[in-house]
């Protein structure tokens, strides 16, 4: 399992943005939907407990927000989304106020009610907040708000037009014969099985597969991975690293913030959405059930989509941010990063999708499928 979260640019640290530990999560979503919840002691109004990724918190401190408000952040980062579900579980309602997890979580956390709706009235930013983020399905649920989104991202193809001087219109073009053995990707299970289900299938969600549709995903990974990959990496700083030496000219998925990190290396990188698209991701603050600092919570999550930590995250972090207001205040090179010109035209590049299905339906494949073929994947 590798680490997600806000990847400094300075350190290039070896974080992966949408990292799963499958295995882990399928049994913690088991146990998170038939199991009760422990208690734990409340904690002092002006400490604020954090459970989330690292650097995720550091844009608090903005403007001497925290300072000046007498907050105290107790974190504990995390390595993967599931184990939000398991601290939760294992004592922590009642003592943990925030949680930070992939929009395709906050269904499964909502409806075991290990996170409570969120007051809108209490987050007045949201009103900056672009509806594409604001109105997505994984944080809407029967009318209410359980996330207050704060930064995405997408998984486009990167491409290094030294070798490759006009973009790949089509994910199918990385079998093309040039690009044998300099393909790269990241270990990211999820994502490449999603990528991989919006290039060769019809499914109207990319994440709502039958069998045979699973299937067809992962085999055409398999063929990918026979042919053409060099390179599945462990980090984005890893493939960032691969594509700056040329060791790769091209990827299977990618991350946009890959042109600024490979820049900061004197390295010229692009990307692309290829024809077929691809999916995107979506993280938010959450606010955990029975959390004891509630108007605090509300405070943080409102801060988090300000003008300016929002800058910080779209500059110093270079990750796609959520504020309209925001995007204006961007240089021009942070913003040129992502598509933020045309919002509306979102859904022709990438799309967000749900988290595939805990039960089985007896149609289509569950999460625990999903292991099993990633599994099938890793062996080839």
């Amino acid at each position: 399992m590798k680490k997600s979260g806000l990847m400094k640019v300075r350190t290039m640290a070896p974080v992966t943005r949408r990292g799963f530990n499958l295995g882990a999560l399928a049994a913690a979503s088991s146990a998170a939907l038939g199991a009760g919840f422990g208690a734990g002691s409340a904690r002092a109004a002006s400490e604020v407990v954090f459970l989330g990724w690292q650097g995720y918190d550091e844009a608090l401190f903005v403007g001497g927000f925290m300072e000046r408000e007498g907050i105290e952040l107790a974190t504990t980062y995390i390595g993967n989304n599931d184990e939000i579900v398991t601290k939760l579980r294992a004592g922590g309602i009642g003592t943990i106020d925030i949680v930070t997890p992939y929009m395709g979580y906050v269904p499964l956390l909502a409806r075991t009610g290990l996170i409570a709706p969120i007051d809108t009235s209490m987050v007045p930013n949201l009103a900056d907040v672009m509806p594409i983020f604001k109105d997505d399905m994984n944080l809407n649920l029967d009318g209410k708000l359980y996330g207050v989104p704060f930064t995405w991202g997408a998984f486009p193809m990167m491409y290094n037009p030294a070798v490759v001087p006009e973009a790949p219109g089509s994910w199918h073009d990385l079998f093309n014969a040039e690009y044998e053995g300099k393909v790269g990707m990241m270990d990211d299970a999820l994502g490449n099985i999603i990528l991989a289900a919006q290039i060769v299938t019809d499914a109207e969600s990319k994440t709502i597969l039958t069998h045979d549709q699973l299937r067809e995903s992962v085999d055409y990974m398999i063929k990918l991975k026979e042919k053409q990959i060099r390179m599945v990496a462990v980090s984005w700083g890893e493939l960032s690293d691969a594509l700056s030496r040329g060791d790769v000219v091209v990827t299977y998925g990618g991350w946009e913030a890959i042109k600024k990190f490979s820049a900061d290396a004197g390295a010229v990188i692009e990307y692309t959405y290829p024809k077929e698209g691809t999916f995107a991701w979506l993280d938010s603050y959450c606010v955990a059930t029975d959390a004891p600092n509630w108007e605090t919570d509300h405070a943080l999550c409102n801060q988090i989509i300000g003008i300016d930590a929002q800058v910080k995250i779209g500059t110093e972090y270079v990750q796609g941010i959520v504020n309209t207001k925001a995007v204006e205040a961007l240089d021009p090179a942070s913003r040129a990063l992502y598509p933020y010109d045309d919002p509306t035209g979102f859904d022709e590049k990438f799309t967000f999708y749900t988290f595939p299905p805990l039960v089985d339906d007896g149609v289509h494949a569950t999460f625990e499928d999903w292991v099993r073929e990633w599994d099938r994947f890793k062996a080839s």
